[in-house]
């Protein structure tokens, strides 16, 4: 791990660019932990796929990915450690994001070559975080976009495919850089409460715990957790689509009842997966609801690519006794509220001491998942018979904090579905995947053509496929919406 001394005359906590920046080298800025949240966990990965009608060059594409590097740092970037382990952006010597050239052969084509590449670590250290697959044929291809959670987030990706296709379109636009910034610098000032108080009073006892003992986490410890994940599990997903004319009916009852498609779409899955698995534990009757902090800055920031999610978590349980729209209805009020007082659960682990946010995100929750994993490094084979450590007490009680559902909607989009001779035909949102969250979906809609994906891992190991299950819900939550001739028994 390449370490940066750091200047102890010039310390600060490194949110803007002073003195300390100087002894990195192509210093962005310095990361948060919310976004060293995915720095090591086989939960990293978010994707984007957009199906294009036209003949795409690859030429021309790599290029544009090239030019948009520069527009969007983050695209060039890799992770630097100072001697406190902090991390920080840096783009020095980041090499060129990938572009993997596939000849097309179906339709499904796409989500095949997505699952053996999702399941490759990025070298954080090195850099990029992100690569790019064109599934190619002369009339329609697939774009797949693979990235590292901690430099984006869902619509960080739409802006991305949006500036891409407009430099493959014109490749001599001005180039104009977005800089990444640290949304919390932009974001209201929380008022006081007595439960912020005690999250950081308890916070507070943690790192002084942790630093009694503390464990810092390397690539090697990374590499031997996600390898022995994907050895036991595969990435998978069922898609619920709905033409133009099928949006628009959706959107118009939606309208009737007070209601937006993503909560309906959102207690139709919770209905649907309730009726075939039977009701969620006692604990996990609650729902975490990401959004895009862009929309709540103090200032105008423009369309930045980096991480911009928050999460408002609350208790939610559908009520059969009652109308699918009413629990819509009850469910839509509840979402509104807490996103417009940016109530958000996930800006608490900036205080955490950095090196404890690897191990609670991490190398604690994964030790009963792939214990195997565990005497792979010796760093490992340490942390994990050091049970008394405060690490795994916590990530015991973060069990009970596990939400029933994760609905990540990215909503209508408002870019270009034209860019000279291509056209965005769909686009498919898959979210971080998670073995805890029994309901996990992402949805996004361009051109009236809505996707959402119900998003699993599917053990390998196993005689008998959970897809089918997957599948079942998926077609409940059709009926709910009221698409019945839509069932299949085909995943996408």
């Amino acid at each position: 791990m390449p370490i940066v001394k750091r200047d102890k005359t010039n310390a600060n906590d490194g949110t803007k660019n002073d003195d300390y920046t100087k002894n990195i080298r192509g210093c962005i800025r310095k990361v948060t932990n919310l976004e060293r949240v995915y720095f090591w966990t086989p939960y990293s990965n978010v994707s984007m796929i957009t199906r294009i009608n036209g003949d795409v060059s690859p030429e021309k594409l790599r290029f544009a990915i090239n030019t948009v590097r520069k527009m969007h740092p983050l695209l060039g970037a890799r992770i630097v450690f100072d001697e406190d382990h902090n991390a920080w952006f840096s783009s020095d010597n980041v090499p060129l994001p990938s572009l993997k050239i596939i000849g097309r052969v179906s339709d499904t084509h796409w989500f095949k070559e997505l699952q053996q590449e999702i399941t490759v670590p990025f070298d954080l250290e090195k850099g990029p975080m992100i690569r790019f697959i064109l599934i190619h044929s002369e009339n329609v291809s697939e774009l797949v976009i693979i990235c590292n959670h901690c430099i984006c987030d869902g619509m960080a990706l739409v802006y991305l495919v949006r500036d891409l296709l407009g430099y493959y379109e014109n490749p001599e636009k001005e180039i104009k850089v977005v800089p990444p910034l640290n949304m919390i610098d932009f974001l209201p000032k929380r008022g006081f409460s007595i439960s912020s108080i005690m999250m950081r009073l308890f916070i507070s006892q943690a790192n002084r715990k942790w630093k009694k003992n503390p464990y810092t986490f390397k690539y090697e410890d990374s590499i031997a957790l996600q390898n022995a994940y994907w050895d036991k599990h595969m990435f998978n997903t069922v898609l619920l689509e709905l033409e133009p004319h099928e949006t628009k009916d959706l959107s118009k009852r939606c309208r009737a009842n007070g209601v937006t498609i993503g909560s309906a779409v959102t207690a139709a899955f919770i209905a649907a997966r309730e009726e075939i698995k039977g009701p969620f534990k006692k604990n996990q009757k609650q729902i975490w609801i990401p959004f895009d902090l862009r929309r709540h800055a103090k200032e105008k920031i423009g369309d930045v690519f980096c991480l911009c999610v928050g999460a408002p978590s609350f208790p939610y349980t559908y009520n059969s006794k009652k109308s699918f729209w009413r629990n819509v209805s009850l469910l839509h009020d509840q979402i509104h509220e807490r996103v417009e007082k940016l109530d958000s659960d996930a800006l608490e682990v900036l205080d955490f001491d950095p090196t404890l946010m690897d191990a609670l995100s991490s190398f604690a929750p994964f030790e009963k998942v792939v214990p195997e994993a565990y005497d792979q490094t010796e760093n490992l084979l340490q942390f994990s018979n050091d049970k008394k450590n405060i690490a795994f007490s916590f990530a015991k009680k973060s069990e009970n904090m596990v939400p029933g559902t994760i609905p990540s909607n990215l909503g209508r989009l408002n870019i270009p579905e034209t860019y000279g001779g291509l056209k965005i035909d769909r686009m498919v949102f898959l979210p971080v995947m998670s073995n805890s969250v029994p309901l996990t979906l992402g949805g996004v809609s361009v051109g009236d053509r809505l996707v959402f994906s119900l998003i699993y891992p599917e053990p390998k190991n196993t005689a008998e496929s959970i897809t089918p299950k997957m599948i079942q819900i998926r077609n409940k939550a059709l009926k709910y919406l009221g698409f019945p001739d839509k069932i299949s028994e085909m995943a996408l």
